[in-house]
């Protein structure tokens, strides 16, 4: 147990080294929204006509918590808000052209930085670390969630 946790604190020193070095950054021009906005965003763009409870549930936080940040992307006009054909308590949300734009370009300058963190890799190197990559999450996500958040 004792290496396990030497590890993940390797682990932790080198993941905060990556953003230090601009993994999760964004060029200036993308960012007119909080990092926490830009991933509700593509959560929206990647589940369109989510409820405000799906999107809470994605991203971890309360329905109160998305609901005023939904609130936040639609007076931007990023994202619009449509009745539940089903529900009708509930919205579904869906992003405007706009929001659109914004999740491409968003997109694009992600890939850039993630190709050019992988470029230093030989192809067996990124497959071998992308398979552990795959292999750690999938670990994570079968684990029950102890001292999280």
């Amino acid at each position: 147990m004792e290496a396990i946790l030497k590890d993940a604190e390797a682990l932790y020193q080198l993941l905060t080294q990556l953003r230090q070095a601009g993994l999760d950054a964004l060029p200036s021009e993308l960012t007119q929204l909080s990092p926490p906005l830009i991933t509700l965003l593509e959560q929206v763009a990647n589940h369109p006509g989510s409820t405000i409870m799906d999107l809470a549930e994605r991203v971890g936080r309360s329905a109160p918590t998305i609901s005023i940040a939904i609130r936040h992307l639609e007076e931007a006009g990023y994202v619009t808000r449509h009745p539940h054909p089903k529900d009708k308590r509930s919205v579904q949300i869906f992003l405007t052209p706009k929001g659109e734009s914004l999740h491409v370009k968003v997109q694009t300058a992600r890939r850039a930085t993630f190709a050019r963190l992988l470029s230093g890799l030989s192809s067996s190197e990124r497959e071998t670390l992308l398979s552990f990559l795959k292999k750690a999450i999938a670990t994570l996500k079968n684990s029950p969630l102890e001292n999280a958040r």
